[in-house]
């Protein structure tokens, strides 16, 4: 990833401002993930893959680590949803599989954004990372990919 041509990378996002508890820090996730109304507990996005249910109560899990502030980066991480460079499926220990959408930006952070298989395709979790980790990621059965080689 660290050699990524620049016209494969997307546009860097502006991060969110870091919450100051676990509490904002899954509220700050979900206004900008579309959670507008206490009430609504999952909502649906289109990508690549088909649709993607996001679930209210997988905030909690994605922010629980503070020292990480993963908030700061959820317009990242719907942005790699929605548009990903590339969509891996990656099997577990646990006989399951994961996605594993990789979004790929002009700026020093990347994401990875990781949909469960299990019930449907479900957000579980997203991080930030640098370009060389993130190719850890990459592995599996490349499902889709948003450029050609030539």
């Amino acid at each position: 990833m660290r050699t990524l041509e620049r016209d494969l990378r997307s546009q860097a996002i502006d991060e969110v401002q870091a919450a100051t508890s676990h509490e904002d820090a899954i509220e700050v996730v979900a206004q900008h993930l579309g959670f507008v109304d206490p009430a609504i507990l999952s909502l649906a996005v289109e990508t690549p893959m088909g649709g993607v249910t996001i679930l209210r109560s997988c905030i909690y899990h994605i922010v629980e680590k503070r020292m990480d502030a993963r908030e700061r980066y959820v317009k990242m991480a719907l942005d790699t949803l929605c548009g990903p460079l590339e969509v891996w499926k990656v099997a577990f220990t646990n006989e399951t599989y994961r996605l594993a959408f990789i979004g790929a930006y002009e700026s020093k952070r990347q994401m990875l954004v990781s949909v469960s298989l299990v019930g449907g395709q479900v957000m579980w979790n997203f991080m930030q990372s640098d370009a060389k980790a993130l190719n850890k990621y990459r592995h599996g059965e490349l499902l889709f990919k948003r450029y050609t080689l030539l």
